[in-house]
């Protein structure tokens, strides 16, 4: 069944429409959250599709997602909600996390205020919240879309409050989780993907806009494809530790730096080419051209690689142990490799 025909059985035989009234020419909101690109990225794909079913769509973002997303629907209507802006200074994620966790309750509770108003004054009809835990409303079907519906942590009991806690907002405030994963194993996300016990779910399958794209390897003209995204600081100490060697190595790479900016390619070195990022088809014919892609362990990244089919080399973030549990997954199936950022040697 094509990704099109999916989303509209969704929309059509959900229990959320059957229990609130939801029909199809409605009205979503797709609010995505700010946690660099990927959850942008993955979204296009559903936007497009919700529209292609005759919904009227506004778009819900903030910082580079927006922009990203602004760039992709220029004629969309759109609304900008406050910044979670989360960072990774530390190594621990759990530091990381306590850290930011008063500026992440203050954005919630103010988008929370932000989606009551949206609602009445555009007539919303369905709300799907990618990431962002304040975009539910009390009276209007409220959809969590998420791959990773368990916590991963090396401390089991630590885990365990996380998810629990995780677990008993979401049910108390979404009527239903759509999954972006395939039904059947080996899933994408492995265990991150299992459904929430109680909670009513639909698998939508892998969520790319590369989905239906034709694979070319024959005109391969970069050794190397970087694709750059995440929060700061950690993307710009792996641009910086990637230019350094990718500047001594004689091999043709493009590196996309994935910050807003000029989408025209530059060259640095004899071989080293640099783009701030690439959108659409731009992106599809760097990617045709290179031969191995480097790139973080985001899902999202992650769920267009499926569809490459290219050699793949994973860094996760540091501290991030979702994208440090995807590298290892992947490369157990055979699917990557992966390195540790410290210990990040391209040859």
């Amino acid at each position: 069944m094509a990704f099109s025909s999916r989303v509209l059985l969704l929309l059509e035989n959900s229990k959320v429409q059957n229990h609130l009234g939801m029909s199809n020419g409605g009205h979503d909101l797709v609010a995505i959250l700010d946690w660099g690109l990927g959850h942008a990225s993955r979204s296009v794909s559903l936007v497009e599709q919700l529209t292609d079913q005759g919904r009227k769509v506004t778009i819900a973002s903030s910082g580079k997602a927006l922009l990203f997303l602004r760039k992709h629907f220029p004629a969309y209507p759109f609304v900008e909600l406050p910044a979670y802006a989360i960072r990774y200074p530390h190594q621990s994620m759990v530091a990381n996390m306590l850290r930011q966790f008063p500026r992440a309750l203050r954005v919630i509770g103010s988008e929370y205020r932000q989606i009551q108003s949206i609602v009445q004054e555009r007539e919303i009809t369905c709300i799907i919240s990618d990431g962002r835990f304040g975009c539910w409303h009390p009276k209007v079907p409220s959809i969590w879309l998420a791959h990773q519906l368990h916590i991963q942590h090396d401390n089991a009991i630590l885990a365990k409050m996380a998810n629990t806690a995780y677990h008993h907002y979401i049910r108390r405030r979404f009527q239903e989780v759509w999954i972006p994963d395939r039904a059947t194993e080996p899933r994408l996300a492995g265990k991150l993907s299992e459904p929430i016990e109680g909670l009513p779910y639909r698998y939508l399958g892998p969520q790319s806009r590369f989905q239906n794209w034709e694979i070319d390897n024959e005109q391969n003209h970069f050794r190397y494809l970087v694709l750059l995204s995440g929060p700061e600081p950690q993307r710009s100490r792996l641009e910086a530790l990637l230019r350094t060697q990718l500047s001594k190595l004689d091999a043709p790479t493009l590196l996309v730096r994935g910050v807003p900016g000029e989408t025209e390619i530059r060259k640095t070195s004899s071989q080293l080419h640099l783009v701030d990022w690439l959108l659409g088809d731009q992106l599809e014919e760097a990617v045709q051209q290179s031969e191995t892609i480097i790139c973080r362990s985001g899902y999202s990244t992650l769920m267009d690689a499926w569809y490459w089919q290219k050699d793949l080399l994973l860094v996760p973030t540091p501290g991030q142990g979702e994208q440090e549990y995807l590298a290892r997954y992947w490369a157990q199936q055979g699917w990557a490799q992966w390195q540790e950022q410290r210990q990040l040697r391209v040859k």
